[in-house]
């Protein structure tokens, strides 16, 4: 059975949330990824994720200026995060019942890589899960 380890994307590209999401949108599209992990900083204790998502439903659905908006106001934190051996099944379980479509995979308190609905879908294509034998 497959795992997150199995189809993440590592390494993970991150950002800093004082960064503009206008810098941020400019770091995805350089890496040609949907999504940035967003690196603890000040008093916060947690990573975050922004996500392509959330700059089109957040800011630019209402005409607001990317320049001027840090990565920090529209980020999702504290995450939901997955370890390495999770399932696939799992992984989808956790996806549907928590509305996302991204999971950060952390060894203990350190990011390795993220598992998407569509690294999921590969995987399931690849492997031509359900069919009959």
């Amino acid at each position: 059975m497959h795992t997150a380890q199995d189809v993440m994307s590592s390494p993970l590209i991150m950002t800093d949330a004082q960064a503009t999401v206008a810098e941020a949108v400019g770091v995805m599209r350089r890496h040609h990824v949907s999504s940035l992990l967003v690196r603890p900083t000040g008093s916060a204790k947690h990573y975050g994720i922004i996500t392509k998502r959330d700059v089109v439903t957040k800011l630019v659905a209402h005409n607001t200026d990317l320049h001027g908006v840090a990565v920090a106001d529209v980020m999702t934190a504290p995450l939901t995060t997955v370890a390495p051996d999770c399932t696939l099944v799992e992984c989808s379980r956790i996806m549907s019942e928590k509305n996302i479509r991204r999971l950060p995979v952390f060894v203990g308190s350190t990011p390795v890589g993220i598992v998407s609905d569509t690294d999921i879908f590969a995987a399931v294509e690849e492997s031509g899960w359900g069919n009959p034998a």
